[in-house]
């Protein structure tokens, strides 16, 4: 009984450190994404979210981070699909919701764009607010 006790606790520990590496590759690869996008290497870029979105499709970073990339490409369809992912990862992401707004405006979709901006300027400031309580009783 004790040597089922050891081989189930040691598959959970390869387990866990499997996951982590995984995790750590994924890390590593949204980290290279955003370097890459510094250097201007944007099909680079875009490579390194994918790769991170592959090792954890709920990557919500990795998502945003394309969806820049394709607004730059000009990929809007994409780059839509990219923010409305990372939404549904993180419905408090104003920075998706202003960047989703601003690819309507690309579209021509001026209202929706100006809907998004009004939506992220809304979740911002009640994030602030949730984040620095008793700044707005003064």
């Amino acid at each position: 009984m004790s040597t089922r006790i050891f081989k189930f606790g040691l598959l959970v520990f390869l387990w866990t450190i499997l996951a982590h590496c995984g995790f750590s590759e994924e890390k590593d690869f949204v980290q290279q994404g955003i370097e890459r996008t510094n250097r201007e290497d944007y099909t680079g870029a875009a490579e390194s979210f994918l790769k991170a979105i592959e090792q954890n499709p709920r990557n919500s970073k990795a998502y945003y981070g394309l969806g820049g990339i394709y607004n730059y490409q000009n990929k809007l369809d994409e780059a839509e699909q990219a923010f409305e992912s990372t939404l549904k990862l993180d419905p408090t992401n104003y920075d998706a919701i202003y960047s989703l707004g601003f690819t309507y405006e690309l579209m021509g979709r001026k209202k929706e764009a100006e809907e998004k901006y009004q939506r992220s300027r809304e979740m911002k400031a009640r994030m602030q607010a949730l984040l620095e309580p008793g700044q707005n009783s003064r």
